[in-house]
């Protein structure tokens, strides 16, 4: 065989295999994610991946002028993105969405273009429905079996009066709405309104990102992924045999009637962390409502660190154990 061929053979192998093994991150959102204004430049979730590395591979899913709200004729749920997005088999989503959302809640008082409505009245939509939609766009995600890492994002400032989009309705309601949503299923907030503060990084329209805000919503994106590894590798060293032992002398396990843990597979617990040795596959925690906590990848060993202390279902393989943290 041609030597081009085989080198040409070996190093599409390799890509392919690195392709394969990448974290898959999925960027879900409106015209902030897609990158309206800047078509010619690069949009964040680009950003993203320089600045994650080829550990990740980084899929921009953003369509514009779409709200997670069902209703209303400009659904995120109704777009090929979404399809796209669910179809991606994600280890991480990112959910930027709610911008347009607050378009429900302006009643056009200092617009030029003739609103005197909002959208929430006219519609006949009901802030329950809001809740429900962003519920069940984090758990449409979430359940996949992969089991990725939902990031939810506060929206960012945004005040445009005359697309009805103003940012006290977006501190007011949609915020507050993401927050607890994302809350109560287990989802990491990253909150843009605090972080992408800085008007110089928008456009004139003072909402869509400009070249250096892309590049700054990025950056913020990046390193709230960083500070979770738990939810994208197994790459926390393994404890020594002192301190395993240490962490077996204080758990406090108990196996669900029916179901067994994979062959060998050990699970302790030491503070708010969970070990897992002897198990290579994909590792789920849930809260015992069901809700998704963590997930992680283990390739013999893993340790998974929550926010506090409780009872936990850890799922490995096709078993599962409940694990109380203390």
């Amino acid at each position: 065989m041609d030597f081009k061929i085989i080198a040409a053979t070996a190093a599409l192998a390799f890509f392919t295999t690195n392709a394969q093994s990448a974290i898959k991150v999925a960027c879900v959102g409106n015209s902030i994610t897609e990158g309206y204004g800047i078509w010619d430049k690069k949009k964040y979730p680009e950003h993203l991946q320089e600045m994650l590395g080829n550990d990740y591979q980084v899929e921009n899913f953003g369509k514009s002028s779409m709200t997670f709200y069902k209703g209303g004729g400009q659904s995120y749920w109704s777009t090929d993105a979404f399809t796209c997005a669910y179809n991606f088999a994600p280890d991480i989503v990112v959910i930027e969405l709610g911008t347009n959302d607050a378009k429900y809640f302006f009643d056009g008082k200092g617009s030029s273009s003739g609103y005197n409505y909002n959208y929430y009245e006219y519609s006949g939509a009901k802030k329950e429905d809001f809740y429900a939609d962003y519920e069940a766009l984090i758990d449409t995600f979430a359940h996949q079996s992969q089991s990725p890492k939902i990031y939810a994002t506060l929206q960012p400032y945004a005040q445009n009066l005359e697309w009805g989009i103003i940012d006290t309705a977006i501190v007011n309601v949609i915020n507050p709405l993401i927050k607890q949503v994302a809350e109560k299923k287990g989802a990491t907030l990253i909150d843009l309104h605090t972080e992408f503060n800085n008007t110089e990084w928008l456009l004139d329209d003072m909402v869509h990102p400009n070249e250096t805000g892309a590049k700054e919503l990025a950056r913020i994106i990046a390193s709230a992924i960083k500070k979770t590894p738990s939810a994208t590798s197994s790459a926390t060293p393994e404890p020594t045999s002192s301190a395993a032992t240490q962490a077996q002398s204080s758990t406090a396990t108990e196996s669900v009637p029916g179901i067994a843990i994979a062959h060998d597979a050990k699970i302790f617990s030491q503070g708010f962390s969970i070990t897992i040795e002897n198990f290579s596959g994909r590792i789920i925690v849930f809260d015992l409502n069901g809700n998704l906590v963590r997930s992680a990848y283990s390739e013999g060993f893993a340790l998974v660190t929550l926010d506090h202390a409780g009872t936990y279902i850890v799922k490995a393989g096709l078993g599962s154990t409940k694990i109380i943290l203390k």
